[in-house]
């Protein structure tokens, strides 16, 4: 498991595409498939959903970038359920972004009872590091880096940015290998 974050437009998801182009190429070098020549297949699970014109126009952008050859899951609810049948394939798995889908838990489970929020994202967080421990592939998770800001004034940003800092800290402890994107340069952290 490789754990990415970073700002926003921090470069994040294109170093996580480039490091899926490259194990999956080394994947097939490694004799991982029946032909040597061909890639690991790449699928891309996507947790946004194009809810105004601007979501869009952003995943329109990542999907412009990404190869033809790739499947998209798209899966902005159930993310451990996609991602156990992606890696049942054997494949290379990207999952861009693990903000917006606590964004989207966050929504579904209300802000009031935040102690109840965190427990149900430290579930969903656990039941990822689960499926990727006992998957059959590699997976490499983008996330935003959160807590590099001010606090926030209102009840509801405070609250994402501790809970998704909270998952941040559990999966890059789980991740074989961390990177922090600055200014669209990477950083290895661990």
């Amino acid at each position: 498991m490789i754990f990415v974050t970073g700002g926003a437009r921090s470069g994040k998801s294109a170093l996580a595409e480039k490091l899926a182009r490259e194990r999956a190429q080394a994947g097939a070098n490694a004799g991982v498939v029946v032909d040597a020549q061909a890639a690991l297949p790449v699928i891309y699970i996507a947790t946004a959903e194009p809810a105004d014109g601007e979501m869009r126009e952003r995943i329109a952008e990542h999907r412009s970038r990404r190869p033809a050859e790739w499947r998209t899951v798209e899966a902005p609810g159930n993310l451990p359920e996609a991602l156990e049948a992606a890696l049942s394939d054997g494949a290379v798995v990207l999952i861009d972004c693990l903000t917006v889908y606590i964004s989207n838990l966050l929504l579904g489970q209300g802000i009031a009872g935040g102690a109840r929020l965190q427990r149900a994202v430290d579930r969903e967080m656990d039941q990822l590091v689960e499926v990727c421990r006992r998957g059959d592939g590699r997976v490499i998770m983008v996330s935003n880096e959160v807590g590099m800001g001010i606090v926030p004034d209102n009840l509801l940003a405070r609250t994402f940015r501790d809970v998704a800092g909270r998952a941040n800290q559990k999966l890059a402890a789980a991740a074989e290998e961390v990177y922090l994107c600055v200014s669209g340069i990477p950083m290895k952290v661990k």
